[in-house]
């Protein structure tokens, strides 16, 4: 991704999102830069769905993007980032909390308590997180 940034698509990718009319300005094709983010942003969607359904044994291809979606922007959200700015250290941070997080739950609870009742409380937990995430304010700097 840093590198990809760095490269002369990336730039002009920044530069639409940032300022479309200093975009438009430096010459850039805006219409193009958007067609070619959406593209890109479905290609890597369809990759993530596919390999994140590997470790089902099986493909929902209509049910996956909407069972992806929240943990996805709840991970986001959780490492700090906010709607108006992301960076990729916040990305991977809200990430590894996000997943460590679900992955550590049922060995902890099994650990902790004589029930079946793990995997309950890991859907009840990433579901609160996902909640805390969308419903967290953001500090306003100005």
């Amino acid at each position: 991704m840093w590198l990809f940034l760095r490269s002369k698509t990336g730039t002009a990718m920044t530069a639409v999102g940032s300022n479309p009319d200093f975009a438009r300005a430096s010459g850039i094709d805006i219409n193009k830069m958007r067609t070619t983010s959406v593209v890109m942003s479905t290609v890597f969607g369809a990759v993530g769905i596919l390999l994140y359904q590997q470790s089902f044994g099986f493909i929902q291809l209509y049910t996956a993007p909407l069972y992806m979606a929240f943990p996805a922007v709840a991970a986001i959200l959780i490492g700090g980032a906010s709607i108006n700015k992301a960076s990729i250290v916040q990305v991977v941070v809200g990430t590894i909390l996000f997943q460590g997080i679900l992955t550590m739950t049922p060995s902890v609870i099994n650990s902790l308590l004589q029930t079946d009742m793990s995997e309950v409380i890991r859907i009840v937990l990433s579901n609160g997180m996902i909640l805390y995430a969308l419903t967290r304010k953001s500090k306003v700097t100005r």
